[in-house]
Formats: C-alpha cells, structure tokens, sequence
C-alpha cells in the first residue's frame, strides 16, 4: 500500500516522498521523523538458582553446621535432665513409702509390746488386788478380773479391778499398776478403798 501525505497549504493529496505540492507549488522542507519509542528494560527476575545460591556459601555451612551442633546439644543435656529429675523423683517416692514402712512397722510393733504387757499385768494384778483386799483391808472379797485401760508413763499403768465375794456382791475400782521389772511382779495402788468398805462385809 503506497503512503501519502497532504499538502499543509492547499490540501492536495501527494505521494509520501513528495518535496513540492504540484498544485502550489508548496516545498516540503524536511519529512518528519518518527519517534522512537523507547523500550523499558526487562528487570531481571531471580531464578530458583539464584534464590538458594546462599547455600553454597562456607559462612553459611559453617554457622549452620555450628548451630546444628548446638540444638542438639541442648536437646541432649535437656532429655539427660528430664531423665535425672524422674529418677530423683522415684527414688525419693520409694524412700518415702520405705520410710512410712518402718515406721507403721515400729508403731505396729510398739503396739503389739504394749499390748502384751498390758495383758501380762492384768493377768498378774488379779491376785495381788485379792490379797490386798482379804490381807490389808480384812474383807471378804476378792478380784475376778483386771482391766489396764492406759500407760501413763514408763512402768506405769492405769485401769479398774472388778472384785466380788461369795454373796453374788460386785463392785468396781480404779487402781494403779507399775510394773516391777527388776522383781518381775506388779505393783497396785488403790487410791479408793471407800466403795470396797461399803459393799463387803469384814473377814471376822
């Protein structure tokens, strides 16, 4: 396709390359240039490359290398701790049961002595309360049976004599008890001999 242009002075249509109007006469001085236009540069994009480049780096090799050794190093020292305190946890629950062992067995034992000399001294004051009340104090009567209810302190004992005669009379009273270990007997007070007078009769 031929291009054309038009006269500027009297609008005859000429050929592009045209230097006079042939109806005016018109010169065309210079052609009018295009302008060029100017391309933007392509900014240059990262490749998968260039992005991960850093990982060749020594420095970075190095500080990684150094910063692995490190967690794991406090991944170490922090299982060997968890793993000490849940020892030293066992162990003091284990000393603690072993401990409360001991001691239930020492109270079991303790307990089971003070029983047992409890019934002994029952059983020997028995005679000792009767030959206080038909020698000392001259009544016909005697003890059938004597309860400790406590220890009140070293060889000493607390508790009630139950004592009755041959006329179906009965009474109850409160006596001390030490136990004589040296002599092996036992010892009988009878603070209040005044319920034993007004029930039974005298020996005479």
């Amino acid at each position: 396709m031929t291009q054309e242009k038009f006269c500027p002075q009297c609008g005859t249509k000429l050929p592009a390359d045209a230097v006079f109007c042939r109806n005016c006469g018109y010169k065309f001085s210079e052609q009018p240039q295009t302008p060029q236009q100017t391309q933007p540069t392509p900014t240059p994009q990262p490749t998968s490359t260039n992005r991960w480049a850093f990982l060749n780096n020594p420095n970075f090799k190095k500080w990684a290398t150094i910063g692995g050794v490190a967690i794991g190093l406090a991944l170490v020292v922090i299982i060997t701790m968890n793993v000490i305190f849940q020892k030293q946890q066992e162990a003091k629950q284990k000393a603690e049961q072993a401990s409360i062992a001991r001691v239930s067995r020492s109270r079991s034992s303790s307990e089971s002595k003070v029983q047992s000399t409890e019934r002994r001294l029952s059983k020997d004051a028995v005679d000792v309360v009767t030959n206080m009340i038909q020698d000392d104090f001259d009544l016909d009567a005697e003890a059938t049976d004597v309860t400790v209810e406590r220890h009140t302190g070293g060889d000493h004992y607390s508790g009630y004599a139950s004592v009755e005669d041959d006329y179906g009379d009965s009474t109850s009273v409160d006596i001390n008890i030490t136990d004589v270990k040296y002599e092996k007997s036992v010892s009988v007070e009878i603070p209040d001999t005044s319920k034993l007078y007004d029930e039974f009769d005298s020996n005479d």
